[in-house]
C-alpha cells in the first residue's frame, strides 16, 4: 500500500509530463530494471517512441541507470532503467525573475 505522502510526491513530479512520459514512467514503476526495447514489447509500443521519452524522464532526473545487462528482446547488451521512487518535491522553490520596472506613472 502506498502513503500519502508518497501518492502526493508522485502527482507533483509528474504533473509537468506529457501522456507518454507519464506511461514511460508508470510502466517502469510496474517493471524495474527494463530496457528500452523490454519496455517497447510490454507496452506494445515502437521503441523509437521509448527512447526519447526514457531520455526526457533521464533528463528531469525521474529515472535512473539500473545497470548494464542482456536484453531479453534483443539479446544485445543495453543499459537498462528504473524509476526514481520515491519522487520527492525539490526542497527549494524555485526562484521566479523580476519583471523589470517600467516607466509609467500608474
Amino acid at each position: 500500500m502506498m502513503q500519502d505522502t508518497s501518492l502526493w510526491a508522485h502527482e507533483l513530479a509528474s504533473k509537468n509530463l506529457g501522456a507518454k512520459q507519464k506511461q514511460v514512467l508508470d510502466a517502469l514503476r510496474f517493471f524495474p530494471d527494463a530496457t528500452n526495447a523490454e519496455i517497447a514489447a510490454r507496452m506494445g509500443w515502437e521503441i523509437n517512441r521509448i527512447t526519447p521519452r526514457v531520455l526526457e524522464l533521464r533528463q528531469q532526473g525521474l529515472i535512473l541507470e539500473a545497470g548494464k545487462r542482456r536484453c531479453k528482446i534483443t539479446g544485445n547488451a543495453a543499459h537498462s532503467w528504473k524509476a526514481k521512487f520515491p519522487v520527492l518535491p525539490s526542497a527549494f522553490a524555485p526562484k521566479e525573475e523580476k519583471a523589470a520596472p517600467t516607466n509609467s506613472l500608474f
